[in-house]
């Protein structure tokens, strides 16, 4: 994209500094990621259990 009036270009740039600003929302992310991850785990091992008791 070639942006040639100063306004454009301008938006242009606020755009990249909001994308370079979202280093921090990854942190928030894998701490969610991993969260999910483990209630999914925790799930599956209580599943696990409960069948394993039943035989």
């Amino acid at each position: 994209m070639k942006a040639t009036d100063g306004k454009a270009q301008a938006e242009v740039q606020d755009e990249i500094g909001e994308v370079a600003s979202g280093d921090k929302s990854k942190i928030g992310t894998w701490i969610s990621v991993g969260v999910v991850g483990a209630v999914i785990l925790a799930t599956y091992f209580i599943l696990f259990g409960l069948y394993m008791a039943r035989v």
